[in-house]
């Protein structure tokens, strides 16, 4: 959560300092930022603006402005630049100067400004002879010198090719000098996965421990690769391709230099293709189809409420190219902060230390590049059923005592809702202390204990930082324990936080995960929680602590200007148990969190899936944890930039996700509201919260909404056994639950850049209002026949777009032909539910076919006993087969639908298993076929004819 900047995690204390991109440049360079004062810049509607001081400079020059982009430099006096100068009386001679011009179109948000002096009566060339420059934030890098590395020595053994390389001259030296012997490794890691490693030969660094982050397994027996690996000697590049020779990865890149690898700056960049469509990449909030031409994507962990083109809370170094109708993946293995930059025909990567280790994985199809990912980081979590129900919670507001949220749980109720979980924000806390109750909830567990009677679960928040407080148990047992964080010479790191000054765990020592054990078990006594919520773990501090910072600067919260690596966090000079260092394990802290909290509440109930919601995340903290996108605000934009976040998600490991409906910061509206409870009605995670200071906005404050969001929840509790069997086919596979419209037919160009639709599944369609006074829509339909949920009529037969009616209160969700959707007759929770009989909707494609599975255990075991069907409508007939059948299923099959049903009269009668069922009552209207009145069993393999 963050407020700004009454509960205030990110305030706006904006540092507009201008950074430099170290892109390649001419001239000679003098690094003086002591020249450079009171520096400022407004960057609005592409419009770039800005003014800076710059002190003692020789009488005789001229100006030049340039600011330099990954395309060089572009002289800005070409465009509408205006330059003035003001002189002042002083001991020293002072310029002032201001500019404004229009960026170009292949410019990217990290840029320097600087100025160039020529000496007076000297012609202004290219060549920028006779310049002296001042330059903001230190001086642009020339890589003239970047020669690269040579291969020296080559070994194949196990299967794994080995190279030694050595620097070829002396090297770049951009910021400090080049390490003079690599080695790197070639591992194939099964017939579509292949691992390309760069490392120093002589000396340790940072590199991510596998029981942190995994590294996957290696197949023994790979017969036929999708893939092959090539390599020049002299520079060293490598590239990976496919059988066809296409292309996947190259680092051959004209132009740039083959691999600079220093102590605290890497650079390597791979040939993209022109206009590439790039996903992955973050944590952000952007488009789902990272813009080719003028992405700069920086990972460093930041406590930012959702800022457009920022990183943001978590880091995933991964992305994925749609090429062709076939999709491939790269990962790189590494923790440290670095810029990520998209420019027309290239990526370059930009590390500020670690090793270059990389993950290329060939798909081809979506499903099964996520598969491959996901095969290295972990799975997905499995989550308990109960966590696919809606979600409420409030920070501040009426929620700020025990009955003050049973008003709200009451209210909820009364009008209707649906509810599964009632959470708690820092409110309950006595002080905002962890693990505490404050007095206005001194009732607190015993109305947990009327949830749970009603069938209702309760997930309370816990944040990292510990208050040193005198016999405080948890920051007793953890000086006992010695397991929080130090900086270097032993003593204790001290920073702030809502309860004060606090300490943060280093989850690196052994005894992290005990002592985190301990105080939730204890906490668990007095507030029966079902799960906990973690948040304030990239970690945020309210303070800004001193701390290394490397000579190159990483795009940090660039959107609000570049601010240094230790902004309003852990001070990147702490030392964690085994001598590791803040600086290379900052993106690690919220992963390492989930982890142990995982483990805390595994131990808590043994047998038990865990539930833990992190705002922080990394590679491969999807399988421990879920995520929700953190502080969004109440805002179109925000609405819409929802949906290429959770798409996103998918693409990291992270299916069960979601953001905060009708928004967390500022006022929402009747409107924006009913249009976010539609579409976060399919989120995966679905939450309502909303932040202190502003006026409360839960469903049943309109009745515009009420109905909304009662129409909209009814189709998701409808279809809880097919989300739910969404979920558990991640978890074995890895494949995204929210899905992109091209992810079945990645051939269909038209939809590689749609991101304000989506699928669940393969089988629902949903198409949101995400424009405000809107009371139509207009959507993509791929190619086949789709349905209407509401009436079960064909919408669309063939790919294109189409508009839909949408008024105030309706969100349009339409059913795939030749799917199968499994479901039940819904109740208010997901518990009651599971109870009711279930029905089929079969909508039939062109050929009159349709399909489809359901999954079936006790909802929360792991390793659950589980049953496993599947169903199957050709012509007249139903055949549901059971593949596995460990669970009983108790409800039974009450009705089926078929939906595309051309016959003009409905079947005379219905037989199951070659007898008739009496019972049975058919109904025909508009193509749908209904029938009702069964009772079939799905524990047994059963056929349903009907004529």
């Amino acid at each position: 959560m963050t407020i700004c900047c009454g509960r205030s995690k990110t305030c706006l204390l904006i540092f507009l300092v201008l950074g430099y991109l170290c892109g390649q440049s001419r001239g000679q360079y003098v690094d003086d930022p002591s020249a450079i004062q009171n520096v400022t810049y407004t960057y609005d509607n592409n419009v770039l603006s800005g003014s800076m001081m710059i002190k003692s400079y020789p009488n005789n020059m001229n100006a030049y402005i340039y600011y330099e982009t990954y395309d060089g430099v572009w002289n800005m006096t070409g465009t509408t630049i205006t330059v003035h100068w003001q002189w002042e009386n002083s001991e020293n001679t002072y310029g002032n100067w201001s500019f404004s011009g229009a960026i170009s179109p292949y410019g990217i948000s990290k840029f320097y400004v600087y100025l160039v002096l020529v000496e007076s009566g000297v012609t202004y060339t290219d060549d920028n002879n006779g310049q002296y420059y001042v330059v903001a934030n230190g001086a642009p890098r020339s890589t003239a010198n970047c020669t690269g590395y040579d291969v020296v020595r080559t070994s194949v053994s196990n299967g794994i090719t080995s190279l030694d390389l050595a620097l070829n001259g002396n090297g770049c030296a951009l910021y400090s000098p080049d390490v003079k012997y690599l080695t790197v490794s070639i591992t194939p890691y099964s017939a579509d996965l292949v691992r390309i490693k760069i490392t120093d030969t002589a000396n340790k660094r940072w590199q991510l421990p596998a029981n942190v982050v995994s590294e996957g397994t290696p197949s023994k027996s790979i017969k036929t690769k999708s893939y092959s690996v090539s390599y020049t000697n002299s520079p060293f590049t490598f590239k990976v391709s496919r059988p066809s020779g296409e292309v996947l990865f190259d680092t051959n890149v004209s132009g740039l230099p083959s691999l600079i690898y220093e102590d605290e700056y890497l650079e390597i960049s791979s040939i993209l293709p022109e206009n590439a469509n790039i996903y992955g990449l973050g944590d952000m909030a952007d488009s789902f189809r990272r813009s080719p031409d003028t992405t700069l994507q920086t990972l460093w962990n930041i406590d930012q409420a959702t800022t457009r083109k920022n990183n943001a809370y978590g880091s995933h170094p991964v992305y994925y190219e749609l090429r062709d109708g076939m999709v491939h993946g790269v990962f790189l293995r590494n923790s440290n902060g670095m810029d990520i930059a998209l420019v027309p025909g290239q990526i370059t990567y930009r590390v500020i230390g670690g090793v270059l280790d990389f993950y290329v994985f060939t798909g081809p199809t979506p499903a099964a590049a996520l598969d491959q990912y996901t095969s290295i980081i972990g799975k997905p979590a499995f989550v308990p059923l109960w966590t696919l129900g809606f979600h409420q919670c409030r920070y501040g507001g009426t929620w700020v005592s025990t009955q003050g949220i049973k008003d709200t749980v009451d209210s909820l109720q009364q009008a209707g809702l649906y509810l599964d979980t009632v959470w708690a924000d820092i409110n309950y806390m006595n002080a905002y202390d962890d693990f505490t109750l404050g007095s206005s909830f001194w009732d607190w567990n015993a109305y947990v204990s009327t949830l749970h009677k009603e069938n209702l679960h309760h997930v309370p928040i816990v944040d990292p930082g510990i208050p040193i407080v005198n016999g405080y148990r948890p920051y007793q047992d953890g000086l006992s324990s010695d397991i929080f964080l130090k900086w270097p010479n032993g003593t204790l790191f001290f920073g702030q936080v809502w309860p004060g000054i606090t300490v943060w765990a280093d989850w690196f020592h052994p005894q992290s995960g005990n002592w985190w054990t301990k105080q939730i078990m204890k906490f668990h006594q007095i507030d029966s929680f079902d799960g906990l919520w973690i948040d304030m773990n990239e970690a945020s501090n309210f303070v800004t602590p001193t701390g290394y910072e490397p000579a190159y600067k990483i795009n940090n919260n660039g959107a609000w200007g570049i601010t240094g690596l230790n902004t309003r966090t852990l001070s990147t000079n702490l030392t964690h148990y085994s001598g590791v260092t803040e600086y290379n394990v900052h993106n690690l802290f919220g992963h390492y969190e989930a982890i142990h909290t995982h483990n805390a509440l595994s131990a808590l109930n043994p047998g038990k899936r865990t539930f833990v919601l992190s705002r922080s995340s990394f590679a491969g903290t999807g399988s421990v944890s879920q995520k929700w996108n953190g502080d969004n605000s109440a805002t179109w934009d925000d609405l819409y930039l929802s949906i290429p976040q959770i798409m996103s998600n998918q693409l990291f490991g992270i299916p069960m996700v979601g953001s905060d409906i009708c928004g967390f910061n500022g006022e929402t509206t009747e409107e924006l509201c009913n249009r976010w409870a539609q579409l976060g009605a399919f989120y995966p995670f679905s939450r309502h919260h909303h932040a202190t200071g502003n006026a409360d906005s839960f469903f049943f404050l309109w009745e515009s909404v009420t109905q909304s969001a009662l129409k909209a929840y009814t189709i998701r509790y409808t279809v809880l056994p097919y989300l739910y069997g969404l979920m558990q086919q991640a978890s074995q596979t890895g494949n995204a639950v929210v899905q992109p419209l091209w992810w079945h037919n990645p051939s269909d160009t038209n939809a590689y850049g749609i991101d304000t639709q989506f699928t669940l599944g393969n089988g629902l369609l949903v198409t949101p209002v995400l424009t405000e006074g809107a009371t139509s829509v207009t959507g993509y339909f791929p190619d086949g026949i789709w349905y209407d949920w509401y009436t079960g009529s064909a919408e669309s037969t063939s790919a294109g777009y189409k508009t839909l009616d949408a008024n105030l209160t309706h969100i349009n969700v339409h059913v795939k032909g030749g799917v199968i959707l499994p479901a039940q007759y819904p109740s208010k929770t997901t518990y009651n539910t599971t109870q009711n009989p279930y029905f089929l909707i079969a909508a039939l494609d062109n050929n009159g076919k349709s399909s489809g599975s359901l999954y079936v255990d006790d909802g929360v075991s792991v390793n659950s006993n589980y049953s496993q069907l599947s169903f199957e409508v050709s012509g007249s007939t139903l055949t549901i087969a059971v593949s596995r059948n460990e669970f009983h299923i108790a409800p039974k099959l009450s009705s089926v639908q078929v939906w595309g049903y051309t016959s003009i009269s409905p079947p005379n009668a219905i037989y199951l298993n070659g007898r008739r069922v009496n019972g049975a009552q058919v109904t025909l209207s508009q193509q749908v076929l209904n029938i009702t009145g069964l009772n079939v069993d799905l524990n047994n393999k059963s056929v349903l004819h009907w004529k």
